[in-house]
Formats: structure tokens, C-alpha cells, sequence
């Protein structure tokens, strides 16, 4: 993509912005849902007064937020503090609304800019940190140009999402990504309104998180050998030095944990249930079908044979003392119990897998899959969480109530939705960026498949020929980075950025607002900001 010199930037975006026309640009990613823009502008100085009132206990956090990264994105200036009644001329003010906006819901907020102050109001602390997201954004035009004070367009902005769930998907298993990279990623999400982490803690290829029960798990499951390259690569061998890898202990979880809780952000967890686990079966080889010498996978491979014993009663039993750890560190609903691409072949020739499928009356082995994730399922609930799982386990007769995620297309989608399931969407043709983003001749190596920021921003989240009944269980969708090709923070910045604003707007923003020209302008000066 080209970069504009800042005096383009600025002309170009002035004029691609129909909603709030003249003066100065606004280009606020996600765009917001109302957004009229007045004359002048609103500086922000040293002798801004940054203000919070009726904020309650719960909201500290994220207010804390707002104020330690104030000096940041304004460059140096330290925020002079006050509560309402000190919001008077050169304030901003964050409020919650005495009476609630029912307009607004949960994460909605308004934003009234003048010459003299700044007054963002909503129904939730979630919808000020979203608030000063735009507020920020909305200086962006004044801050590639070098000015001090800083200038903000007035304008008076109503804005909510389209969707609740707002993802963005790290893979941390084939690379492995440290605390600092995964607090970067979370800062972008926040940036751009996103708010449920989907983090990629277990796969063929390394396991990631302590588990006190089961240390061979980090001890042994977490390290591999080092390889240059990804698709080019001999299995481990017994005597080969395993160096690289890593895993975040329990204090690192529940640092990222409090880290997202700061910036609105859930954080979901997947463990892979029952396939992708050689790295699982090379710690505790007890739990495969068989006595093949399984060892923690070094690069691609397919189709991937190793698959967890469902005739084993000793697999259940490991699932939920692991889930159970993991549960005490995530203080939210959902847990990703993974469910895909898990091949069956070593169940179809398993005695202890066939004797189950006997005892309990199933089909063939993709009931048996479903039975599986029915039990782990149903241990969630026990100790007060919800499963998501891969659309793989999607059929007409599927007995599972938990939420899918869907990767595969519409189809399953449509299939779930109708069954009474709740939704994710984020499809491989639109959401999964770690396909090529432009000509693969002049990428950097990429999984195949070509995803341009033009078609990412053709995603919609809702699938067609859904009933109005059946529209209600899609709940948003999300951007998925798989790291088989990206090893380093720069890849992935690279590879994220900035598909991840248009998967931005495609869940908050309804299609009637969205304007591909206006978008990719916005994305220029986005990108000014993020390089100056």
C-alpha cells in the first residue's frame, strides 16, 4: 500500500468523508453509526482538564486506562485530573448517564465536541474507553500534521455496534508469542473497538499454558526443535534438542487477563479437543489409540493423525482436571473447546473407541466425536461456563447446544443457526489473515489463499436466508491469524494490519453506513499515525 505525504492525506480524507463534511476529517475506524460534524475544533493542551463523574467501582480500571495512555497518544501531555463539577471550559468529560439510553445499549456512547469542551456520555464505562477510542482517532488528522495543541473536529457522534461479539483470534502453538507481543495485539484490538480475544493456547505444535496436574504438558509439550523454515521440515527426531517454543505460566495468564479486562476485552481460551494434540500425546502417550511415537509437530503435515482415545476413560478425566485449571483463570463465559479438523481413523480400528460407540448407541465415529464434546460440553456447564466449537461438529442431527464458530462457510452456519445454536462467524473466505493480503509473487511466504483488504471489508458477519428467529443467534464474528508462516511480532503486525480495521467495522458498523472509498482513506491516515 502507498503512503501518502500528510497534506494528501488530509485532502483526501476531507473529501471522501460524506457523513461529516468540511473543516477537518474525521476518520474514525469503525465508523460511527451518527456523526455530524460542526465548525471548529477543540484543542487539546496542557491545561485540559480530564474528567470522570458518577464512574463507579467497577469502571476504575479502564478508567485508568484512559489516563495512563492519555500521555501517549497525545504525545507527552499529562492529563490535569477532575471530577464533573470541575468539567467546565478546556474539559473532557467522561460520564455515565444517569438514566440509561436504551438506544445506546451496553457498549453505545455519545460525543459532543465544541470549541470550549468534550462530553462523552453512555450507559457503561465500556461505552466511555469506546468514547476516547474515537476522540483519539478523531485527532489523528492533527497529530500526522505536527500540531500542538491538538485539534479535534467538533461534532456531535451517537454510536453503538451492530454486533456484541467483536474477535480477534491469536495462534500461539505454531509460534509462540510473548506476553509483550500478546499486550501489543491486545491494544490494537482495543483501538479499533474489538472486544473478545480468542487466544490459540494448544495445537499440534506446541502446548502453551501451565497446567499444575499435568506438567509434562509445558515440561515436554511446549518445545520443539528449531527449523527455519515452515513448509520444508523433517520430524523431530528422539535424540534432537527441543529449543524452541514457550508457554505463559499462570501469573503471565492472569496478567493478560487484567491487562484485556483494562480495555473491555473477554479473553477466550482454546483448548483442542480431541484432535490437534501431538504435542499433548508426546507428554502423556497413555491417551493416544495406539503406540505410535508421537512427538510435538515441527511444521505442516496432513492429514493429521494424531486424535485423543475417546474409549478412554482416562481422557475425559484429563479433559476436565485441565479445563478445570483453565477455568479458574478466565473470569468469563466461554472456553473454546477447539472440535475441528479432528480425523478418525485410528478410532474406526480403536477397540476401547468401538466398544464406546457400542455402549452408548451411536451412529459412526462422528457421533462418537459429538458424544465427546457433548460430555465436555456438559462439564462446562457444571462448573458455570459455555463451550464454543469449530463448525466440524455441525450435522442435522447434532445433539450439542454450545455456540459455534464458523470457519467453513455458510452452510454450517445456516445449519446451527436454524438448530438453535448461537453463532460465530469468521469464514476462511473473508476472516483468516494469514492468506496472502496481496500478490503472492510479491508477498512474503504466506498460507495459500488471497484475502485483499478490499475483500475483507466485504464480509458480513450475517449469513443470508436466515429466519428473523434465527437471525438472533448470531452473535458477531472475528479475524483469525494462524502463525504457521509468522514467527516474529513484525509478521504478524504485518499480516494483521490493517485487514483487522476492516473486520473493525464489518462487526460494529451497519452495511448502510460502510463506503469502501471513505474506508480506505481513513486506512491511509491510520496508517500516517501509526508510522509518525
Amino acid at each position: 500500500m502507498k503512503y501518502f505525504k500528510p497534506f494528501i492525506i488530509l485532502m483526501l480524507a476531507a473529501f471522501s468523508f460524506t457523513s461529516c463534511q468540511k473543516i477537518e476529517p474525521i476518520a474514525v475506524i469503525p465508523e460511527p453509526s451518527e456523526c455530524i460534524q460542526k465548525k471548529g475544533h477543540f484543542s487539546i493542551d496542557e491545561q485540559t482538564i480530564l474528567c470522570f463523574g458518577n464512574i463507579g467501582e467497577e469502571g476504575r480500571d479502564i478508567m485508568k486506562t484512559i489516563r495512563e495512555s492519555y500521555p501517549k497518544k497525545f504525545k507527552g501531555l499529562q492529563p490535569n485530573l477532575g471530577d464533573e463539577e470541575s468539567a467546565g471550559k478546556n474539559s473532557i468529560l467522561f460520564a455515565i448517564n444517569e438514566k440509561p439510553d436504551e438506544t445506546l445499549g451496553d457498549e453505545g456512547y455519545t460525543l459532543t465536541v465544541t470549541p470550549r469542551k468534550v462530553v462523552a456520555k453512555a450507559n457503561t464505562v465500556a461505552g466511555l474507553f469506546y468514547a476516547y477510542q474515537t476522540l483519539v482517532q478523531m485527532s489523528y488528522a492533527s497529530q500526522i500534521a505536527g500540531n500542538g495543541p491538538y485539534s479535534v473536529p467538533c461534532a456531535k457522534i451517537k454510536d453503538h455496534p451492530r454486533f456484541a461479539y467483536r474477535g480477534a483470534h491469536l495462534d500461539v502453538s505454531r509460534h509462540f508469542f510473548d506476553v509483550d507481543y500478546v499486550k501489543k495485539y491486545l491494544d490494537m484490538m482495543a483501538s479499533y473497538k474489538l472486544n473478545k480475544f480468542h487466544w490459540h493456547l494448544t495445537d499440534d505444535h506446541g502446548w502453551r499454558i501451565q497446567i499444575d496436574k499435568y506438567p509434562a504438558l509445558t515440561s515436554k509439550g511446549a518445545w520443539r526443535p528449531e527449523r527455519s523454515k515452515w513448509d520444508t521440515l523433517h520430524p523431530m527426531s528422539p535424540d534432537e534438542p527441543a529449543t524452541y517454543g514457550g508457554f505463559f505460566t499462570k501469573d503471565q495468564v492472569r496478567e493478560i487477563v487484567e491487562y484485556a479486562a483494562a480495555r473491555n476485552i473477554d479473553v477466550i481460551p482454546e483448548i483442542e479437543i480431541p484432535g490437534h494434540c501431538s504435542a499433548i500425546l508426546y507428554a502423556y502417550p497413555q491417551y493416544a489409540c495406539d503406540n505410535y511415537p508421537y512427538v510435538v509437530a515441527v511444521g505442516p503435515y496432513w492429514p493429521p493423525k494424531a486424535i485423543m482415545c475417546a474409549g478412554n476413560d482416562e481422557v475425559l478425566r484429563f479433559y476436565k482436571d485441565v479445563l478445570d485449571e483453565v477455568a479458574e483463570l478466565f473470569p468469563y463465559p466461554y472456553i473454546h473447546i477447539g472440535g475441528d479438523e479432528a480425523f478418525n481413523d485410528n478410532w474406526q480400528v480403536c477397540p476401547k473407541c468401538q466398544q464406546r460407540i457400542a455402549d452408548k448407541g451411536l451412529k459412526d465415529e462422528m457421533a462418537l466425536q459429538q458424544w465427546l464434546m457433548n460430555e465436555i460440553e456438559q462439564h462446562l456447564k457444571s462448573i458455570g461456563k459455555k463451550a464454543i466449537i469449530w463448525d466440524d461438529i455441525v450435522s442435522e442431527d447434532m445433539v450439542n447446544k454450545s455456540t459455534i464458530m464458523c470457519w467453513q462457510g455458510p452452510q454450517a452456519a445456516i445449519i446451527a443457526a436454524n438448530h438453535g445454536n448461537d453463532l460465530i462467524l469468521c469464514p476462511t473466505s473473508h476472516c483468516y489473515f494469514n492468506f496472502y493480503q496481496n500478490d503472492p509473487d510479491k508477498e512474503p511466504l504466506a498460507m495459500t489463499g488471497l484475502i485483499t483488504l478490499e475483500k475483507a471489508y466485504t464480509f458480513d458477519p450475517m449469513p443470508e436466508g436466515l429466519s428473523e428467529k434465527a437471525q438472533k443467534h448470531i452473535l458477531g464474528g472475528q479475524c483469525n491469524l494462524w502463525t504457521e508462516f509468522i514467527n516474529t511480532p513484525k509478521q504478524a503486525d504485518y499480516m494483521i494490519y490493517p485487514r483487522i480495521c476492516a473486520l473493525a467495522e464489518c462487526v460494529w458498523t451497519d452495511p448502510a453506513h460502510k463506503d469502501w472509498k471513505k474506508f480506505q482513506n481513513k486506512v491511509e491516515m491510520h496508517t500516517a499515525y501509526r508510522k509518525k
